[in-house]
């Protein structure tokens, strides 16, 4: 698999997870009705991205020049945001219900 594919698929792997991830929060952030259990499927689908992305389907790359590193590329860094941005989506998701459940 050459490397542009590979990092095509990795590319579009994180921006999907991204994407549910703001998703996510939206529907959270502006209690939209119906949508708890579809934003939680969607954090946790973003957190199974971001681990499979970390541990099992990562890219790296570099470009070096006369032994010299001129860049490095590593996608594990983009996944651990992804973590992070999933965790956060979730634990607000999980909190927003319960905060509404609570006034209710």
């Amino acid at each position: 698999m050459t490397y542009q594919v590979l990092l095509g698929i990795v590319a579009a792997l994180w921006v999907a997870s991204l994407i549910a991830c703001a998703v996510a929060f939206r529907w959270s952030f502006l209690s939209v009705p119906k949508r708890f259990a579809s934003a939680v499927i969607l954090s946790l689908a973003a957190l199974v991205i971001g681990y499979v992305g970390l541990m099992h389907f990562h890219f790296a790359a570099s470009r070096t020049v006369n032994g010299q590193t001129q860049w490095r590329i590593d996608s594990r860094w983009f996944f651990i945001a992804t973590l992070a941005f999933g965790a956060a989506t979730l634990i607000y998701t999980l909190w927003k219900r319960k905060r509404i459940a609570h006034d209710a």
